[in-house]
């Protein structure tokens, strides 16, 4: 065969192979879709469900004319909430494209809020949304005390849509995160119990203040009921504290303070800020930033008796002292550094007693830790699991060193100006 015909019947070949490759059957052109960017998902009455989604303007995010927003000095209204009710998920979105002229796209979601009612009743609510191929598994999960439709109303801020204020906050690393795959693995881990970071709703100032002037006299209740469909919406959110799980299910909550202790056993704690009293120096008080902080959690059985020894290393540097320091004597340091080691254990102890005693469930995964460690033993109890980690005993060795100061050595000392005798002199080294 010739080499021009051998060319031919390759190209031939070619062509035909092309007419059996995929084209985009499935494309959609940006008009034609509606973006959701947040989710909150809620109990509804008659044993439904209720699903809220934030979904983007187009022309507002672009820089075109806005469909709504507010007064002059007001940030532009970037989306709407849409909401529909179900029987389940599935049902409750095929009823909300019935009410939006676009086609849902759901893979540019920011975050999924649980409503506290829909929480206590577990987690197989969310089936749908580990089906869904549009959903990612990488969305950040939160939780908030009522309703989670409340979060998305929320109005514009520094940002502009709720969604990308939560993930923000989330990716400052001051609170710990959960995404939708890490709920999934710790739900089914033997030995586990989820907890989720809890959304709190700030008032307005004003609202603040009228609270403040009624003093809880009648006339104060008589304006507030005058004024009570006048209320304006929370103005900001804040994720402190954190929603804990037995099993499936919320049954109680964690502050702020129990939940820095829950990170700290966790492991979950990165970098932070910890404000303490300095004990040699009367009325002072010290801030560090601590980072590289490593959990470290063996677990030990003898003769029934469990017992896990939790040992927690890292380091830490100085922001600053309201008291008279002088570097140059190591007592000095090794009072902060002394104070931040007892106020981090304070905070674990405050959430195992809480975790112990009241809520009767194993938050930290210490579970998990005995089943890696001994798994014969495991199986002798892993059926009650919960109400024996209520027996165990959680002993806690803090280990933060103190090792920088920062740009300067010195510390202002605010007797010298005034003559007094016992100033401390700082050293410039």
């Amino acid at each position: 065969m010739k080499a021009w015909q051998r060319r031919i019947r390759a190209l031939l070949f070619l062509a035909l192979m092309l007419s059996f490759l995929p084209g985009c059957w499935s494309r959609h052109e940006i008009e034609e879709l509606a973006i959701v960017t947040a989710i909150a998902l809620d109990a509804a009455p008659g044993d439904q469900v209720r699903l809220s989604v934030y979904i983007v303007i187009p022309r507002t995010v672009a820089g075109g004319p806005s469909m709504g927003g507010g007064g002059v000095g007001e940030p532009p209204k970037t989306g709407e909430v849409v909401t529909a009710v179900g029987s389940d998920f599935t049902q409750a979105t095929r009823r909300l494209e019935e009410m939006v002229p676009r086609r849902l796209l759901w893979a540019q979601n920011r975050v999924l809020i649980l409503g506290e009612e829909l929480a206590r009743q577990g987690f197989h609510y969310l089936d749908h949304f580990t089906r869904e191929r549009q959903m990612r598994l990488t969305t950040p999960v939160l939780i908030t005390m009522g309703e989670a439709r409340k979060v998305l109303e929320l109005p514009p801020g520094i940002e502009l849509m709720p969604g990308t204020i939560l993930s923000g906050i989330l990716r400052n690393r001051t609170t710990f995160k959960v995404e939708l795959k890490d709920l999934l693995a710790v739900w089914e881990a033997p030995g586990d119990n989820p907890v989720l970071p809890q959304v709190v709703m700030t008032p307005t100032p004003e609202l603040e203040s009228q609270e403040v002037k009624s003093g809880g006299d009648a006339a104060g209740k008589d304006s507030a009921q005058k004024g009570e469909g006048e209320k304006k919406p929370p103005e900001a959110v804040a994720i402190k504290g954190a929603g804990a799980f037995r099993d499936d299910r919320l049954i109680g909550w964690l502050d702020e303070k129990e939940t820095n202790g829950l990170m700290w056993l966790r492991g979950e704690v990165r970098e932070g800020v910890i404000t303490v009293a300095v004990p040699a120096q009367s009325g002072g008080r010290a801030s560090v930033i601590f980072h590289r902080a490593s959990t470290k959690v063996k677990p030990r059985v003898e003769g029934g008796q469990v017992t896990f020894n939790v040992e927690i290393r890292g380091d830490c540097d100085l922001s600053e002292v309201t008291a008279n320091l002088d570097p140059d004597r190591m007592e000095h340091l090794l009072a902060i550094q002394e104070a931040v080691n007892r106020a981090v254990e304070e905070r674990i102890l405050v959430a195992v007693r809480k975790a112990q005693q009241e809520l009767r469930s194993d938050i930290f995964g210490f579970g998990e830790v005995l089943h890696r460690s001994n798994a014969r033993y495991w199986r002798q109890v892993q059926d009650r699991w919960n109400e024996e980690f209520s027996r165990v005993q959680i002993q806690v060795k803090v280990n933060l060193h103190l090792n920088r100061l920062g740009m300067t050595n010195r510390t202002p000392d605010k007797t010298r100006g005034a003559g007094g005798k016992g100033a401390t002199q700082g050293s410039t080294r």
